[in-house]
């Protein structure tokens, strides 16, 4: 049996005890009082909250009162006319008695739901709190090792780097092997920590863009000459729209979103497999890809692919790179996407506006 007709069932058995206890009354209590007697039953059935309920149950009240107590009883013919005013005023009073019952019912229920959202929206703007405090303070932290770490390190590169050119030739096989892993790894460590104090700059909003307009193709040929070692045996395909107008932007900035998307096709894909970057204006805004035909991306890469510190793909790394690109791209007003590309492989698609916000 659904609820509904379970509260109907209720409101027939309501009426039905008040008839009972009206009958043990009927002797010693005047009609009046006998009225009462189902004017409770109508509060209790209303007090469920069901409006179609109460209202049979005041429609029942009245034809259970002439029935069984108005003279002639047992029957709905009425000796009196009065009573028929007084039938009138009791379905009357019934229906306001169970209008009110359930309103009043309503009124709780959503004040003790508005009190439940605000509990919820409390304890949310408490947890953003406090990670946006636990975020500042180990952007903070990271700042400052970063900052620490960069004089040693330049040290080493550049005193491993000397050494290779004075003593590199005099030196055996194996330790020039080891001088150029000391070189290699420590300018590696070196990058890191160069995007660990670029990423805390981007997001504490320190990093002012020097925005001019600008060539895109140049941006795009700056990045491909700064990899050309890392790209040389690459297929590398540029697909530029001949018409592209000048993108405001920072050049130094977007030159390193396109040398970490290079270099981040690079590291995930196989060596033979090509690089792409188009790019084409559409109306008020510039849309650049860079495609790859990689493995792609797996639902929780794309979910968490810009993070910091995620390594998409299952791959190593510091998981930097592309929050440096998602972070760079929101510096300009833009926005940043990944998705898997139709045959195989990822897209990486940035939008920046064309025109120079006021």
């Amino acid at each position: 049996m659904s609820n509904s007709w379970r509260e109907y069932g209720f409101a027939v058995a309501a009426v039905a005890l008040c008839t009972v206890v009206a009958f043990t009354m009927y002797r010693h209590f005047e009609l009046t009082n006998l009225v009462m007697v189902y004017l409770v039953g109508t509060l209790v059935v209303a007090a469920r909250g069901q409006r179609r309920p109460a209202a049979l149950c005041a429609f029942l009240s009245v034809l259970c009162f002439d029935f069984f107590f108005v003279p002639p009883r047992f029957t709905f013919a009425v000796a009196d006319a009065q009573y028929i005013w007084t039938f009138a005023v009791m379905f009357t009073v019934a229906m306001i008695i169970s209008h009110l019952t359930i309103r009043l019912r309503e009124e709780a229920e959503a004040a003790r739901q508005g009190e439940q959202r605000s509990a919820w929206l409390m304890e949310k703007a408490k947890k953003a709190e406090i990670d946006a405090e636990t975020e500042r303070m180990r952007s903070a932290l990271l700042s400052s090792v970063s900052h620490d770490f960069r004089t040693p390190l330049t040290a080493i590169v550049g005193s491993a780097s000397a050494l290779a050119q004075k003593a590199g030739k005099s030196l055996s096989r194996e330790g020039r092997e080891l001088l150029g892993n000391i070189e290699s790894e420590a300018g590696r460590l070196s990058r890191l920590v160069q995007n660990l104090l670029e990423v805390t700059r981007l997001e504490s909003g320190a990093v002012q863009l020097q925005k001019a307009q600008y060539p895109l193709e140049e941006v795009v040929g700056a990045a491909l000459g700064r990899l050309e070692k890392l790209l040389k045996n690459r297929n590398i395909k540029t697909d530029l729209a001949e018409d592209l107008p000048l993108v405001p932007m920072d050049p130094v900035l977007m030159e390193q979103v396109f040398i970490n998307l290079l270099e981040n096709g690079a590291r995930h894909t196989p060596p033979a497999s090509p690089l792409e970057i188009t790019a084409r204006a559409d109306g008020s805004v510039i849309t650049v890809e860079a495609l790859d035909r990689g493995p792609g991306l797996s639902p929780e890469d794309l979910e968490h692919v810009f993070d910091k510190f995620y390594h998409a793909r299952s791959s190593p790394g510091a998981g930097l790179g592309l929050s440096i690109c998602r972070a760079i791209v929101k510096a300009h007003g833009g926005r940043m996407e990944a998705a898997n590309r139709p045959g195989g492989g990822a897209i990486f698609r940035m939008t920046l506006p064309l025109e120079v916000p006021a």
